[in-house]
């Protein structure tokens, strides 16, 4: 008779084994599916191809190779990298008269025209007369001028035959005092009617009529006067510049205003005459910053030779602003910087047909013109794609989403 051991539930040895022989399968399969669990725990959650394909920055100095179909139709053009010790800001505005060379004149006193003797273009010198104004209230000065003039010297001839008498002693000292005290009111009254004359321009002539005439030497470059307009002080009748000297005044960012200063020397290429420049200076670097703008003005004065240069030109303005020679000054097309991952790089050539290296960049400031100051990545005399940067761009993220696949 087989022994037997005493099982509190009734159950023998051979029993228990039977039972753990059919569970086996399924504790194994148990385990491994806790093991699995933990794996993918520990990995985190997955994110989408696409999205980590778009959002993955580009490695430094990754290699792009483009097909030669794919360089034809993204149009590409190549920029050599240049670099200077001497850096510049750049900057676009429109040239306007020297406000020290230009004068806009109007009658002083309200009138009619009645004759004009200049016209546009015509170049005048200091003195020349414009135009002819009659006035009622130059020929009432003109008058009270007239009546000065006799009283004047009725008063002197009076003072001088009262000094006659005084010294004879016929005449009082007190008729003496007198006369010397009328002679001299009837000067006052005098000096008066002449000075209000010149005050009106009308210092020269006779009767209600009076020359309008240029103050400087220069070009009547407008003209609104005609015969028989009625104008007063607030009609802007000619308007006659020096052409000679010209000024362009364009706005700089404030976080280069520590780069500009007073007598730094600057060039004005203007947009009508392609090739040629004209040298200027700095001649005042506004102190007050526009608070909507965040910018501040900049005057540029040059010379005009040939008077070449015409108020209302669009111009580009490069001024000069020295560096240390330890600190090159790199700029670049803003087209050619694209952002990959959220990191600024931009595609160098590498000499081979249709390779270009994804090099990471740091960018500075913008120094106008559509350029951007390069702080780091770039060298002086490397070639970049400008044209086409964009589309170079597309063909990168095209090859790393066929890499995430």
């Amino acid at each position: 008779m087989p022994s037997t051991r005493f099982n509190p539930r009734g159950r023998t040895l051979s029993d228990w084994r039977g039972i753990a022989r059919r569970r086996w399968p399924i504790l194994a399969a148990g385990f491994l599916l806790l093991v699995l669990l933990a794996w993918v725990t520990s990995r985190g959650d997955p994110e989408p191809a696409g999205e980590a394909a778009a959002e993955a920055p580009a490695q430094p100095d990754s290699l792009l190779v483009v097909p030669p179909a794919a360089q034809r139709l993204a149009g590409i053009e190549l920029v050599v990298v240049n670099a200077s010790t001497s850096g510049e800001l750049i900057a676009n505005g429109a040239i306007t008269f020297d406000a020290n060379h230009v004068s806009v004149l109007s009658s002083r006193a309200e009138g009619r025209v009645v004759s004009v003797a200049a016209d546009l273009g015509q170049q005048v010198s200091a003195g020349a007369v414009l135009a002819l104004i009659q006035s009622p209230l130059i020929g009432q000065t003109r008058g009270a001028l007239e009546r000065a003039q006799v009283s004047l010297e009725a008063a002197r001839r009076n003072y001088e035959r009262e000094q006659r008498l005084f010294a004879q002693s016929i005449s009082s000292q007190k008729e003496l005092l007198e006369a010397e005290a009328a002679y001299r009111s009837a000067e006052a009254d005098r000096r008066s009617a002449v000075a209000e004359l010149e005050a009106l321009g009308a210092s020269a002539g006779r009767g209600a009529s009076f020359s309008l005439v240029s103050p400087i030497n220069g070009m009547v470059v407008e003209r609104n006067a005609s015969p028989g307009q009625a104008v007063d002080p607030s009609t802007n009748l000619f308007t006659v510049a020096d052409l000679r000297h010209v000024w362009i005044t364009v706005d700089i960012y404030e976080r280069d205003i520590q780069r500009v200063n007073e007598n730094a020397q600057a060039v004005v290429t203007p947009s009508a005459l392609p090739g040629e420049s004209f040298p200027g200076r700095v001649t005042y670097a506004g102190g007050i910053v526009d608070p909507a703008s965040r910018t501040f003005k900049v005057r540029v004065e040059l010379e005009n030779p040939g008077r070449r240069l015409r108020p209302g030109m669009f111009a580009q303005v490069h001024i000069k602003t020295p560096r240390m020679a330890t600190d090159p000054s790199i700029s670049v097309p803003e087209l050619a910087v694209q952002d990959v991952g959220g990191q600024q790089v931009v595609f160098v050539a590498t000499g081979k047909p249709g390779e270009f290296i994804v090099r990471p960049v740091t960018l500075g400031p913008a120094t106008g013109n559509g350029m951007v100051a390069v702080t780091a990545g770039l060298r002086g005399g490397e070639r970049i794609v400008g044209t086409g940067a964009f589309q170079l761009k597309a063909e990168l993220m095209k090859a790393s989403f066929g890499e995430e696949d």
